[in-house]
């Protein structure tokens, strides 16, 4: 053939996509952006919800999977709102499992049923822990035991709260969280965000005053 000849090739048509293609592609990369930036947050709400780390992992993976599955077509600007919804329908979910799992319990504790006759308690095995002295006189396992102490008073006193107190405290003093941010991503108006992080705090106080006040052990 001559030089200069014109060649007639085939083009793929991958390499030059359609309008609709490429408006797919982006939508696809914009959910993904969308969901990489909500992860972190929707899982503190979660966790705050259910106060189970691995159930709330659970959830904001089941809460991404559906919007991708029911709504990845859907104008960008309504995902932050369905993905909240998706969110606290699927933690309606788990607290529904627990209900009904609560209930199993119970009935099998009040009627016997699967408690075998040879069933013992079994003694819990105890470790040596080094006791070894510090310089201001407070050996280790005092502080260690300390430490424990001040971790299980805390998540009692988390765990009593209500579920939005919890989620409010956690966003905004764990997250940082705006008031305005927080009552966004937790559905409700401002007013109402502030209130339960002030009678939030308020509980957290009143119940570990012991707790700070003889946090730190002293050297007999």
């Amino acid at each position: 053939m001559p030089p200069g000849a014109w060649v007639h090739t085939v083009i793929p048509e991958a390499a030059y996509p359609t309008p609709a293609v490429r408006s797919k592609q982006q939508n696809n990369q914009a959910l993904e952006t969308f969901l990489a930036a909500s992860e972190d947050q929707a899982f503190y709400v979660a966790y705050a919800a259910l106060w189970d780390r691995d159930a709330a992992l659970d959830v904001v993976q089941e809460s991404m999977t559906r919007l991708v599955e029911y709504y990845r077509d859907k104008p960008p600007g309504d995902w932050p709102a369905l993905f909240r919804t998706v969110l606290k329908s699927r933690i309606n979910d788990v607290r529904r499992r627990r209900l009904i799992e609560q209930g199993k319990h119970r009935l099998v504790s009040l009627t016997g049923l699967f408690r075998s006759q040879h069933d013992e308690p079994v003694d819990t095995m105890e470790y040596e822990i080094p006791d070894n002295p510090r310089d201001d006189g407070v050996t280790a396992p005092e502080v260690q035991c300390v430490a424990a102490e001040i971790r299980s008073r805390v998540a009692d006193a988390l765990q009593s709260l209500s579920e939005l107190q919890r989620q409010v405290f956690i966003l905004r003093e764990w997250r940082g969280m705006t008031i305005k941010e927080t009552a966004v991503t937790l559905d409700c108006s401002e007013n109402s965000v502030k209130q339960h992080h002030f009678r939030a705090m308020r509980a957290l106080r009143e119940q570990l005053a012991e707790v700070w006040e003889h946090a730190q052990p002293t050297a007999s």
